[in-house]
């Protein structure tokens, strides 16, 4: 082992964890561990969390990956590291017990917040001459095109995890040992009960699962509401939050391509992975987060809001949808898109509002995808209710969701204010005429197109990959 020495004195190392919540393919964590000591650290911070776009699903899920961090940790001789607080005062915490240090970590796109509090660390170390070491979250490679540099990708080497880990017998005061403590750190929102658990044998288990089984009906089911919960990868909450590194992904996806001799399997996988690859292009691009108004945006305080995130529309399809969403922080990217469309165009919702409300209830909730996303499905004016004959014909999915529809005949479970009982039952009566909302949508999209007709530099990403 080569010890961190700076003028003769042994300097402490630490990892600052952030949306890479695991120890395998983790180059800063791996990169540390070569210099002596250290320190794993993850800092729950108020300016972070305190934004409309996060909640209690999403910091529920990430205790749960740090509590098996810690628990991997501990059987390589290593401890996990938590602090409640802004990071500027736990680098002082570090600083105050250790000296100088050298600080590892991935960089993060994240949104406004996070570019404003990196932007505040970054300051602190530089007026500190103190070595922060920042890692891209995709390697650059020397290919001079994007499909050079994604096949250099393809084909690098993961990063091995140590083996052994040594800990400071000294951390700082205000530090706690493993995530128990952060039950205590308020966050909006209320955590789920029937969504995926977040660590990283669980990413792990759910790729394995993928690979050998569940991939085989991929494109088949991929806009089933029901079925797509099985043969999705269901990777993308893992994905979001770090539990598994998208270069283990893409290889092990690729091996499954080589080793797989059945066409119509290789053709399953062949369009997993494109979608993998769409997502890799996203993620180089720089943060942009900034909306631009619709021309006939409605006040945010309208209580049509309130009706469209609670589920309360009167639209079976819509209902169900976010209801599904609601308990399970979970849907296909098909009616995600139904629902930004529903927002902002048929009911003329601010779409950053609207944007922040769905972010909070997507588990895997990845801003600078999420952003991309909502621009592109904002673009199109869609009808829920024709969505929904089509791709829910029998009702399952909305019976399922909407339990006072549970004996709507067939005929009227996509439209019940046609059914001759529709007042005796406990729903509610649509609040838009969805084809005559539509239509102004359209105009108004039309009115507009001539200032802003460049097209997307990218294909639709699937949320749920």
């Amino acid at each position: 082992m080569v010890l961190n020495i700076d003028d003769g004195v042994i300097l402490m190392n630490v990892v600052w964890f952030k949306r890479d919540l695991r120890i395998a393919d983790h180059k800063p964590f791996a990169d540390a561990a070569k210099y002596g000591e250290v320190l794993t650290l993850y800092a729950a911070e108020p300016s972070i969390w305190s934004g409309d776009d996060y909640s209690a699903r999403h910091f529920q899920f990430v205790r749960e990956s740090l509590e098996e961090m810690h628990a991997a940790l501990e059987d390589r001789g290593g401890r996990l590291f938590t602090y409640m607080g802004e990071m500027e005062d736990a680098l002082s915490a570090l600083f105050k017990t250790y000296g100088p240090f050298t600080l590892y970590a991935y960089e993060e796109k994240a949104g406004p917040r996070v570019h404003d509090r990196n932007a505040r660390v970054r300051e602190w170390m530089i007026e500190r001459g103190i070595r922060f070491l920042e890692y891209p979250i995709n390697e650059k490679n020397s290919g001079r095109n994007i499909q050079d540099r994604w096949s250099g990708f393809c084909r690098s080497e993961p990063f091995s995890s140590p083996e052994r880990v040594e800990v400071p017998k000294t951390i700082p005061e205000s530090f706690f040992i493993g995530a128990e403590k952060l039950k205590s750190f308020p966050v909006g929102g209320k955590p789920i009960r029937f969504g995926q658990q977040g660590g990283e044998q669980q990413a792990l288990e759910t790729l394995e699962t993928f690979l050998e089984e569940r991939f085989h009906l991929y494109e088949e089911h991929g806009s089933n509401l029901l079925q797509s919960t099985v043969s999705s990868s269901r990777l993308s909450p893992y994905l979001a939050w770090g539990n598994i590194s998208f270069h283990t992904v893409v290889q092990k996806t690729s091996i499954k391509i080589e080793n797989c001799d059945n066409l119509f399997l290789v053709k399953q996988l062949t369009s997993f992975q494109e979608r993998l690859k769409e997502r890799w292009k996203l993620m180089e691009q720089e943060n942009v987060f900034d909306f631009e108004p619709s021309p006939d945006e409605k006040d945010t305080g309208d209580g049509l809001f309130l009706r469209w995130f609670e589920g309360q529309t009167g639209i079976p399809m819509i209902d169900a949808t976010m209801n599904c969403l609601h308990k399970t922080g979970w849907i296909p990217s098909k009616y995600r898109s139904m629902l930004v469309s529903f927002a902002v165009n048929t009911l003329s919702l601010n779409v950053q509002k609207c944007s922040d409300a769905l972010a909070a209830l997507f588990l895997d909730y990845e801003p600078i995808i999420h952003f991309h996303q909502i621009q592109k499905m904002s673009e199109k004016v869609q009808n829920p209710v024709k969505i929904g004959k089509k791709e829910d014909p029998d009702g399952a999915f909305i019976k399922r969701y909407l339990p006072s529809l549970e004996n709507v005949p067939v005929k009227h479970i996509h439209e019940p204010w046609h059914y001759p009982g529709f007042f005796h039952l406990n729903y509610q009566a649509p609040i838009v005429d969805v084809k005559k909302a539509n239509q102004a949508a359209r105009k108004a999209q039309a009115g507009t197109s001539a200032r802003s007709s460049k097209a997307s530099d990218y294909e639709q990403l699937k949320f749920d990959l």
